[in-house]
């Protein structure tokens, strides 16, 4: 499945209003914020349709999965192009398998946890707490891309900046090239991030970047490790390669239009996150091109030099690249 697609629910005191536009969508909150009430909604109109007393709008189908908990492999076979919906209280979604068939699956799932999903690469931007104004309930989220740097804390030219990188791939590579007075370290993997951030010196500013397609799961252990330190910085782009492609070093068809609309263009069923997606996207239009071809494994020296890397570094915040000493 592709698209935005707008969901309204509405009961006699009670409405809910909101768009999914990835295959992934999880609400966090505390109790009696209206996450469940989200889903005995969609259940009970389902049963029972206009009958209810509820109405529903969508352009899809929309179901919220109840019953035999081991019966969960045969629902999601039964429906397509559908947004399907999971209470937290179902042990089977944190699963391996659930995994599996959530990557296979041309349909857009909505999943209610305050627990990490650790096998689900999902984004920190469709991470959504539930703001209840009056009768109106509205998604919105807990994570943006980009978080303040240092609050409270002015940084002079000597002071020491810490990048953390998620791998030790192409993004790392390019961030290690940089010149200036700032050290770069792996964590060698999403999961490695908090424990690495944990390990530095309280002295040091450190500035965390990740692929925030695919960091949903580990935000909030990050977070909440940054909170105790006071001097670090986050910046989660959907990936390296979308920074690649924003800064315009490489020609793609239609890649404004992409940009803008990305969920127009990534298949639920093909990708599981959009990370992937603007992997295969910029790999497949420089691979012809000796001097522009991508390769995730070894960034190609195009990326690296002159105004290229010039390009790329101005897309990033206009605070990070004071970080870096980039102007």
């Amino acid at each position: 499945m592709k698209g935005k697609h707008r969901v309204i629910i509405e009961a006699e005191r009670l409405k809910y209003e909101f768009e999914i536009k990835r295959n992934v969508t999880v609400i966090q909150g505390d109790s009696a914020t209206g996450k469940t009430t989200l889903v005995d909604l969609i259940q009970t109109y389902g049963r029972y349709g206009q009958e209810s007393g509820i109405m529903m709008t969508s352009d899809v189908p929309c179901v919220a999965f109840s019953g035999d908990a081991g019966l969960w492999k045969t629902v999601l076979d039964a429906y397509e192009n559908s947004i399907i919906f999971f209470d937290e209280d179902y042990s089977f979604i944190f699963t391996k398998d659930f995994a599996e068939a959530v990557r296979n699956s041309s349909n857009y799932y909505v999943i209610i946890s305050r627990q990490p999903l650790n096998y689900i690469p999902y984004s920190v931007n469709e991470i959504y707490g539930i703001r209840t104004t009056g009768k109106y309930h509205f998604p919105e989220k807990i994570y943006h891309e980009f978080y303040p740097l240092f609050p409270d804390q002015v940084m002079n030219s000597s002071e020491k900046v810490v990048l953390l990188i998620e791998d030790t791939k192409s993004g790392y590579q390019f961030y290690h090239h940089l010149d200036g007075n700032v050290e770069c370290i792996s964590s060698e993997g999403n999961a490695g991030i908090a424990t690495q951030l944990e390990s530095i010196s309280k002295d040091k500013h450190v500035m965390v970047i990740a692929d925030g397609a695919a960091f949903g799961a580990y935000v909030a252990r990050v977070m909440a490790v940054a909170k105790s330190k006071s001097n670090v910085g986050m910046y989660f782009p959907e990936s390296f390669e979308w920074v690649i492609l924003r800064s315009g070093v490489v020609e793609v068809k239609n890649l404004d239009d992409i940009l803008a609309h990305p969920e127009d263009y990534i298949d639920s069923g093909v990708y599981f996150s959009w990370e992937r997606y603007f992997t295969d996207l910029l790999e497949s239009s420089t691979k012809d091109d000796r001097i522009r071809r991508y390769d995730k494994s070894k960034l190609n020296e195009y990326y690296l030099e002159g105004k290229n890397r010039v390009a790329i570094l101005n897309v990033l915040p206009r605070e990070l690249r004071d970080i870096l000493g980039e102007r």
